[in-house]
């Protein structure tokens, strides 16, 4: 039976490889070649050449690894890599040639068996291969003495060497990162609240769909959180316990659905929701001004609010380009009258003229940026406070 070439998936066993490959020692070449089955000048070039390869393997599955944090493993709060494999685990699958061909190459160097039906297999390769842990036997000659094809080979171990220490050390350094995140809860929230914000606006249809359809959007992981957050854990304890243990698409889900309830507990209608594209902070604010535009003494002629300043207030509000005046004055004056406004606002027409004075900067642009500051005050003055970060998550990812 052959030396046991199992390698444990673990951290630990890749700093004991790590270590064993760091190692620059020509007697524990030498002698490996010696005691095991690289002897004839055929066999080292063949050995030779599965260096070679297994060097260019490594390299590429380098690549492939630093690709892989290079595309933002560690910012990403779910993958698919690692739903069901912890990040060693998982990186070790991704360098497979690596790890087996490496271990392969230190076979060669074990000492050869010996009688028929003498078991090698309770012996690791690790610790039997004399370029691992196992002894060996100081060369009487050096290396200057041997043929030039051992030589190369000599050369090529040492370079794939370098290879696979690099391999093992970017490795160790993504799953070090991870275990950093996941032991700082802060740190593992902020990644939480960024790629939130993604999913959010990579999702507004569908979260809009479902608002609408008013579909039940409870789920397996929001009862898991709010169970979490009665036993009094925190939002940032909670990101790192789900930093990198969800697939995309459970994260996608919970994020959609919280979003989704939160959007019926805010009360947004679907009127609200074809002006300001859910923007859900705008809705607010906009809600605060219409309010309380009576304080700013908007009257015109007769009672009536003027065309000039629901003009402005139109510029001011930014509605969605996919609707216009005519909706969203539609929406003003309802709102306004509901909330117990006491004057009329004009006819759309009169509005229409002020808003082309406007496109055309015959009203000055002082006196927009004025009524823009005004406006700004009102809504500061009566606007519930809220936490920033949130209110800043809300505005950025438009719901």
């Amino acid at each position: 039976m052959p030396y046991d070439k199992h390698i444990d998936q673990t951290e630990e066993a890749l700093q004991d490889l790590r270590a064993v490959y760091k190692k620059n020692d020509i007697d524990r070449f030498l002698d490996g070649l010696e005691s095991g089955r690289t002897r004839r000048e055929e066999d080292v070039i063949e050995f030779t050449n599965f260096i070679r390869t297994s060097d260019g393997l490594t390299q590429l599955e380098y690549v492939r690894l630093k690709r892989l944090v290079e595309e933002g493993f560690i910012e990403k709060f779910a993958t698919n890599c690692n739903k069901r494999f912890s990040t060693c685990n998982m990186l070790m699958n991704k360098m497979r040639s690596t790890i087996s061909r490496g271990v392969e190459m230190l076979e060669r160097f074990c000492e050869k068996k010996r009688s028929r039906g003498h078991s090698k297999s309770n012996y690791k390769v690790i610790d039997s291969s004399k370029m691992g842990r196992g002894p060996y036997m100081n060369s009487l000659c050096g290396l200057e003495f041997c043929i030039d094809s051992v030589r190369v080979l000599y050369n090529e171990v040492e370079a794939y060497k370098v290879h696979l220490t690099e391999c093992i050390d970017l490795t160790l350094n993504i799953c070090k990162q991870v275990a950093y995140i996941r032991n700082h809860p802060k740190e593992a929230h902020e990644k939480h609240l960024k790629n939130r914000l993604n999913v959010l606006q990579n999702s507004r249809s569908v979260i809009r769909r479902f608002i609408d359809m008013n579909a039940d959007m409870e789920n397996d992981l929001m009862k898991r959180v709010e169970v979490w957050q009665k036993e009094q854990k925190s939002l940032e304890e909670i990101s790192a316990m789900l930093y990198h243990t969800l697939d995309e698409n459970e994260y996608n889900d919970w994020i959609i659905s919280e979003e989704v309830m939160a959007a019926r507990r805010e009360g947004i209608t679907n009127q609200e929701r074809a002006l300001w594209g859910d923007n859900k902070q705008q809705v607010l604010q906009c809600r605060v001004a219409y309010s309380h535009i009576d304080e700013l003494n908007p009257k015109g002629q007769e009672g009536h609010i003027g065309g000039k300043f629901i003009a402005l207030l139109y510029k001011w509000s930014s509605v969605s380009s996919s609707r216009g005046l005519d909706y969203w004055l539609t929406y003003f004056i309802d709102f306004y009258q509901t909330s117990g406004g006491v004057l009329t606002p004009v006819k759309i027409g009169a509005v229409k003229r002020c808003l082309t004075l406007i496109v055309k900067e015959e009203i000055e642009k002082q006196e927009v940026e004025n009524f823009n500051k005004r406006m700004d005050s009102l809504v500061e003055k009566y606007m519930i406070k809220s936490n920033n970060q949130v209110v800043q998550m809300k505005k950025a990812a438009n719901f």
